[in-house]
């Protein structure tokens, strides 16, 4: 405990900040340079802890708000729920266990929003799933919570003597092929080549979380608070201030799974165990030249709701392994005519937007295929059998 009072020491410089008010920069201090990997855990669990307790006393008594469904099935229902307290996923419960095992995002007034983050104020709500006929915010937060697991997963794979320290999530979309991460390993890892089984490792730690069911724990707070919480990672800190610049508020959103705790503007899914085939699949590095050798760890998943055979897995895996050029990523998703010439984006488009099964040409060309192949294949077998159990009226 005296090394983790040591080590919460900073200084408090103060600066202007980009809306023209004053805000409290963190300086870390050499003794928190020494503070262990778990005592930095539980260093921010305190804080997140203390601030999600304060704006909970802040609503001293229970005020009552009107959340109206507007769904395609159940419009119209009204729930009276509690301020600050009730989530979208309580009104879930409201309706059925359908929605409680299938919502991934809720629309509130228009907004994506978090299954557990509470509602602040009398709204519409509408629930989203992965089989929606536009399901494109349920895959971009799909991919944001993977990629939040995957730096959970890289944080913590390494001994307490090497320091590893998280960059940022790069808001690639589902058409990218992986989710990533950015990371900064400790210098002594620089020549580190990972091999097959470091990432098979990586893929069972990921798993474990996944197995866990831990939910998504969302808390919006203050830039000096998520300061604090990321004082000691001077990428965290970069990352922090440029969110908190995007709004006159600086307000920063907060995420957590288990004691992992991350900035992450959101939204994202609910719990875990909504992913079913995951896997970290390579790691690049983005800046050989630089002082400190940045490294980037991708992913691919499919969630419970939308499960490949392991062959399109596999193709879909080998794909994932590619580094692209983040340029690429920051543009938009290409037009259905510029998909011809990729097998692999194809059949990754008909995974995750089944919407387009029904309006593809290719889609429903790829499928007749293989329908073909398949009934060619059963023909085949069937009158093998013909002359051996002279079932002649089997014959065409």
């Amino acid at each position: 405990m005296e090394a983790l009072a040591m080590g919460v020491r900073a200084l408090g410089l103060l600066r202007v900040a980009p809306g023209g008010g004053v805000s409290r920069r963190f300086i870390v201090t050499s003794p928190a340079s020494q503070l262990s990997p778990t005592e930095l855990t539980e260093m921010r669990n305190d804080l997140f802890n203390k601030e999600k307790a304060r704006q909970l006393s802040l609503t001293p008594r229970t005020e009552k708000i009107e959340v109206k469904h507007v769904g395609k099935t159940d419009p119209g229902t009204i729930f009276m729920m509690n301020k600050n307290i009730s989530t979208p996923y309580n009104c879930a419960m409201h309706l059925s266990e359908w929605y409680c095992r299938k919502s991934i995002l809720a629309l509130v007034d228009g907004q994506p929003w978090d299954m557990y983050k509470p509602l602040t104020k009398s709204c519409e709500i509408q629930f989203l799933t992965f089989k929606d006929r536009d399901p494109g915010e349920v895959n971009k937060a799909y991919w944001r919570s993977c990629a939040m697991m995957m730096g959970c997963v890289i944080e913590r794979a390494f001994k307490d003597e090497y320091m590893v320290n998280l960059v940022r999530a790069p808001e690639v979309p589902v058409i990218s092929g992986a989710f990533c991460y950015d990371v900064v390993l400790d210098s002594r890892l620089d020549e580190w080549i990972p091999t097959k089984e470091n990432l098979r490792s990586f893929t069972k730690d990921a798993h474990v979380l996944i197995y866990k069911d831990l939910p998504f724990e969302t808390l919006e707070v203050d830039a000096k608070v998520a300061l604090e919480i990321f004082q000691h990672n001077k990428y965290k800190l970069d990352f922090t201030e440029e969110k908190a610049s995007q709004n006159p508020e600086r307000i920063v959103k907060l995420h957590r799974i288990g004691d992992f705790i991350d900035v992450s503007e959101g939204p994202l899914i609910p719990r875990t165990s909504i992913c079913f085939q995951y896997e970290i699949s390579a790691v690049h590095s983005l800046q050989p030249t630089q002082p400190s050798l940045i490294r980037r760890f991708q992913g691919l998943s499919l969630p419970v709701h939308l499960r490949a055979h392991f062959t399109i897995w596999d193709k879909l895996l080998e794909r994932s392994r590619k580094m692209g050029a983040q340029e690429e990523w920051e543009v938009l998703p290409p037009r259905p005519s510029q998909l011809e010439s990729s097998r692999s984006l194809t059949e990754e488009e008909m995974v995750f937007r089944r919407s387009c099964i029904s309006s593809s040409p290719q889609h429903l060309s790829r499928a007749r295929v293989w329908f073909g192949i398949c009934n060619w294949a059963l023909r085949r077998f069937v009158l093998c059998l013909v002359p051996t159990f002279g079932m002649s009226r089997y014959r065409t």
